[in-house]
């Protein structure tokens, strides 16, 4: 337990959650990670330590939608970089994937890209 936290206390998950609906496979959803993995800013985080990017199983999913089940959290580690600053790179960062992938494939799945709550969801 960390000096100055009382028992029963939770540390806030810094971070960003992005989803891909629409359109979408669960191969986009391994496609968008790699690339967010070498987008400059992100790939400093990640090499340093300060960032980490998971695939989760989405629980909240509605029956009958379409879209992977699968989401992407990008977790802060350390106050190295600020949750503005990660939305922002995750979101230029998303953006180029989007077109890349509409010159590539045509089209593009629609993407939900939300700060993380103090829970972590």
């Amino acid at each position: 337990m960390m000096s100055g936290m009382t028992e029963g206390e939770q540390v806030a998950v810094l971070g960003v959650r992005v989803r891909l609906g629409d359109g979408a496979t669960v191969e986009d959803v391994r496609a968008l990670r790699a690339w967010l993995e070498r987008d400059e800013p992100l790939e400093e985080l990640l090499s340093g330590q300060h960032l980490r990017i998971e695939e989760r199983t989405r629980t909240d999913g509605a029956k009958g939608r379409l879209g992977p089940d699968v989401e992407l959290v990008l977790k802060l580690l350390s106050d190295v970089a600020t949750v503005v600053a990660l939305t922002d790179y995750t979101v230029r960062a998303v953006k180029t994937w989007k077109n890349n992938r509409r010159r590539l494939h045509g089209g593009e799945p629609d993407t939900d890209i939300r700060r993380l709550g103090p829970n972590g969801e």
